[in-house]
């Protein structure tokens, strides 16, 4: 299964928005983007809160846009809340009274006039974080075949 993305953004941003699902699918990444799953009818917040709890992490852009949006701070209250790993992209010049709901977390700074930079940096993390994600179940499926070894040879070896 593909590791899979949620970027939260203000629909201002939808440039910046392309370029980085661009640059996040050359790594193979899956991008989550909720105007871009069209779903009419269905709540905006019941489907929002699907994709991101499907998703392996959240990427917020907090542009000038961004931080003014109530989605965005309501997507990183859910990605809070469901405890999906949060990387925010922070627009350079943003106050930190701006970022409150951020918490006190580290973030990258995105500069509007050199984005290559933070979208590689975000990009480069977020691969970071496929790759734990793919170790983590290569131990479990090693460490579970060790175990159906063990429970076959404990329950196969009386009898003869």
């Amino acid at each position: 299964m593909a590791y899979q993305v949620f970027i939260s953004h203000s629909t201002r941003d939808q440039g910046l928005v392309v370029a980085f699902a661009n640059l996040l699918a050359k790594f193979g990444l899956e991008v989550f983007v909720a105007e871009w799953y069209l779903t009419p009818g269905e709540p905006l917040d019941a489907k929002i809160s699907t994709m991101i709890e499907k998703a392996d992490c959240v990427v917020a852009l907090l542009t000038k846009n961004g931080i003014r949006s109530d989605w965005v701070q309501q997507e990183i209250g859910i990605a809070l809340k469901t405890g999906k790993p949060l990387i925010p992209l922070v627009e350079k010049g943003t106050s930190r009274q701006d970022l409150a709901a951020l918490q006190g977390r580290e973030y990258i700074e995105y500069d509007p006039l050199q984005p290559q930079q933070a979208l590689a940096q975000t990009s480069t993390y977020v691969k970071s974080l496929k790759l734990r994600k793919e170790e983590r179940e290569k131990t479990l499926l090693v460490a579970g075949g060790i175990l159906a070894l063990l429970l076959f040879l404990l329950f196969s070896g009386g009898e003869k």
